[in-house]
């Protein structure tokens, strides 16, 4: 990054209003959730990845559309590896979903302006996939809270029958998507 384009960024980000503004206050939140919630998974806090991750976030703020967003996530995963031993923490969960949004509100600022604005349909769209990844973090979290703890150690059944569950997902997902996909042409076609 430049020191002309971080110049521009902030200049951008000083005209901001309205959803750019709120994008950006929850891509500073999302980043803290998770630490708090790796804070009290851990029962403790490390005080450089706390830093780190902060002066990472700031930098999100101010120019979205870099690298800085993978370092944050990378940081506090490594983190959360090193110092939570426990596999089925609620917390876990938390530190999800705050990562999520976090990562959401960065792809999401990362495309328009500051001071844009969005229609009811973009936010919707954004707020519906969001939705829909936020349950898949749920559904994962309680599969591996009701298997943790159950000698399940190589079983080929439940191996065969979370492969067939993965597929049939995809397929489903795939076919919705090409579904709307095609009704939305169709109706755009039709308003010519």
């Amino acid at each position: 990054m430049s020191e002309k384009s971080f110049q521009d960024s902030w200049m951008l980000l000083t005209r901001s209003a309205g959803t750019g503004t709120r994008l950006r206050i929850l891509v500073a939140l999302g980043p803290v959730a998770a630490l708090a919630c790796l804070t009290m998974a851990a029962s403790r806090t490390i005080i450089v990845v706390d830093v780190i991750v902060m002066v990472l976030v700031a930098c999100c703020v101010v120019v979205p559309d870099t690298h800085f967003g993978t370092l944050v996530v990378a940081i506090i995963g490594v983190a959360w590896l090193v110092s939570v031993h426990h596999t089925v923490s609620p917390w876990s969960l938390g530190a999800a979903l705050s990562l999520l949004v976090f990562h959401t509100a960065l792809a999401a600022a990362s495309i328009a302006a500051p001071s844009a604005a969005w229609s009811p349909a973009l936010r919707r769209r954004w707020l519906r996939r969001s939705g829909v990844l936020a349950v898949a973090c749920v559904a994962t979290w309680l599969l591996v809270a009701v298997v943790h703890g159950r000698r399940l150690s190589s079983s080929a059944a439940l191996l065969v029958a979370a492969l067939a569950l993965v597929a049939f997902a995809a397929m489903w997902a795939r076919d919705v998507a090409l579904h709307r996909g095609a009704l939305r042409t169709d109706h755009q076609a039709v308003r010519r």
